[in-house]
Order: C-alpha cells, then sequence, then structure tokens
C-alpha cells in the first residue's frame, strides 16, 4: 500500500539533507571569495596618538606602499587620548570587516591592567594582525639640562620629586620604562602625560619636562641636531646610531626594553580579511626601500605574523601586567 505520510517525510529529510549540503558548501566558498573581494573600499588605519609620535612616524611610512598592495586607499587616522583608549574603542565599534584597523604602541598590552573599565577587553575584542617593527628607547633631556650623564641624572632622582619626565600616557612604554628603571635605580621621577609623542617632544624641548624615556625614532633627529640630550640606551648594548651613549645595562645589568609597533582588527573580522592583510603587511614591510626608511629612521623591521603579533602582546602584558601592580599604576 501507498505510504503517503512515510513518503512524505523522507522527502523532506533529503531536502533538509540537501539543503544543510549546501550551506556547507557556500560557507566552505566564503573564505576564498572574501579573499578576492576584500578590500572592497578605502581602509582606514586608526592611530589612537596624535600625530608626530613613533605610531605615526610608521603609519606614514607604510601608508602608501600598503594601499597599493590592497588595490585601494589607505587613511590615517589620528585618534589620540586616555594613552591610545580613546582610538581603539572607536576601532572595537567599527564594522568587523576588516576596513577598520589600528597601528597600536607597545601600551596596547598594558591597557586592561591600566584602565579596569575599559568599554572593550583586548583579548577578546581584536586580534593581531602584524608585529611591524620595534626600537630601543633612550632617556633624553633638554639640550639645556644640567644633567650631562647618566650619573648626573641618577644623583638628582634620588631626591623626591626633584625629576619628571614625559610618557604618551599611563601604561605606555615611556611610562612603564621610566618606572622600571626608577625602580632598578632605587630613584623616583614625577611623571607627567600627554597625548602623544609630538606634544610631549614639544613640552620636552621647551624644559617644560626633565625627561623622557622615549623611542629612538622619536628623539634620533633631535639629538642629532642638538636640541635633546641622550644619556642612555636600553637595548642591551650601545646603538649604531647613538654609538657614545651607553646602555643603561652597563650600569645596571640585565636592564633592556623596546618600544613596539603592530597592527590589529577587531576579532569577529573574516579569517580570510585578515589573511590577506597580513600578507600584504609582510610584503610591504619586506620592501627594500620601505625596510630602509624604517631603519634609518632608528626602527628594528620584524614583519612578524599574526600569531607573531599575538604572541607579543600576550609576554608584554604578563611582563608589565607585574610592574603595574607591584607599583601600583593607575591611570592619571
Amino acid at each position: 500500500m501507498f505510504d503517503h505520510e512515510t513518503t512524505s517525510a523522507a522527502m523532506h529529510r533529503r531536502h533538509t539533507l540537501h539543503c544543510a549540503l549546501a550551506f556547507g558548501l557556500a560557507l566552505l566558498g566564503t573564505g576564498p571569495a572574501l579573499a578576492q573581494t576584500y578590500p572592497s573600499r578605502l581602509v582606514t588605519m586608526v592611530v589612537p596618538f596624535a600625530a608626530g609620535g613613533t605610531v605615526d612616524k610608521v603609519a606614514r611610512q607604510i601608508q602608501e606602499p600598503l594601499a597599493a598592495r590592497l588595490g585601494q586607499q589607505v587613511i590615517v587616522d589620528n585618534r589620540g587620548g586616555a594613552g591610545g583608549t580613546i582610538g581603539m574603542a572607536l576601532v572595537a565599534k567599527s564594522p568587523p570587516d576588516g576596513h577598520t584597523v589600528a597601528l597600536v604602541f607597545d601600551s596596547y598590552a598594558t591597557e586592561q591592567h591600566i584602565y579596569p573599565k575599559l568599554p572593550y577587553v583586548t583579548t577578546r575584542d581584536f586580534t593581531g594582525v602584524s608585529y611591524v617593527a620595534r626600537s630601543p628607547m633612550v632617556l633624553v633631556v633638554p639640550a639645556a639640562s644640567p644633567y650631562k650623564t647618566l650619573q648626573d641624572y641618577v644623583t638628582a632622582a634620588k631626591g623626591k620629586g626633584a625629576v619628571s619626565y614625559a610618557s604618551v600616557g599611563a601604561g605606555s612604554s615611556n611610562h612603564l620604562a621610566a618606572e622600571l628603571f626608577h625602580e632598578t635605580a632605587g630613584t623616583s621621577g614625577v611623571h607627567v602625560p600627554f597625548k602623544g609623542g609630538g606634544p610631549a617632544l614639544t613640552d620636552l624641548m621647551g624644559g617644560h619636562v626633565d625627561s623622557m624615556i622615549a623611542s629612538l625614532p622619536l628623539v634620533l633627529p633631535q639629538v642629532q641636531s642638538g636640541k635633546l640630550r641622550a644619556l642612555a640606551v636600553t637595548s642591551p648594548g650601545r646603538n649604531a646610531a647613538l654609538p657614545e651613549v651607553p646602555a643603561v645595562a652597563e650600569r645596571y645589568k640585565g636592564f633592556e626594553v623596546y618600544s613596539w609597533v603592530g597592527m590589529v582588527a577587531p576579532a569577529k573580522v573574516p579569517t580570510a580579511a585578515l589573511d590577506r592583510l597580513a600578507a600584504d603587511m609582510g610584503a610591504v614591510l619586506r620592501q627594500p626601500e620601505v625596510a630602509k626608511r624604517l631603519s634609518d629612521g632608528g626602527f628594528e623591521v620584524v614583519a612578524g605574523d599574526r600569531e607573531a603579533m599575538n604572541r607579543l602582546i600576550k609576554s608584554e602584558s604578563e611582563r608589565w601586567g607585574r610592574l603595574i601592580k607591584s607599583r601600583g599604576i593607575v591611570a592619571e
């Protein structure tokens, strides 16, 4: 006898199976298709600091070469303030399609330790795209400063409140490197935060703040022109750009701090778009002319991939998180 209900059920099951199979095949095709269509419009590279700072310098160097690789315009959007967190909040709220990314400073890895009430969670809401470059840092003072040597500075800093130091915000590498230095040397300093490297540098050269531990690329031109005096570098040994300047490690063994720049994107950006962006960033950074310009500016090109960036963020967060806790560092 013909069982109409049984036959209808079987047909329904087959239809459901065919639909599921078609959907699965469609998903498999999404990655390659997206890789071919991304980017479909201009890409905004948010720099969460004021123009003229370390991150901005890198952004300007890679902006045009990256646009050429992507086949779309790349614009740099400076959104400074609150140690970089204002700009990052903007990126966190952007559509997760890969058309809004951020070029970040080392402070990105420490934000969650400094600002516990951020509107985003670094490890949840963002993912690494590229570990771009790194550079040693330099303890600098104004050219007219009475501190001629590292010993002069240390001697002065033994008096409470005797020296001040600039940074681009609480938890930035400038801030943490200075705190680590003072902890190591048994001295102290008054922290003066700014919205970016450019404003900090202006006040430093004007003598409104006593010192700064800044990335080599940010201060090298001013040191070479005689507007700033370099007292020490934070790499394990002396730097070729400043061969006469001693390393902090020559006096305090094991002292080592690097400033770094990397690219991140919202975590929900499709993998295919992230892979395309990461591959193009790597290609741009390996271009001889780009690498030379960055190297001449004091940067060491890393060109690390997505995983290298994520590993860096994790290790830096762990290292500095301990210092932040032990020194009681909070947002100012």
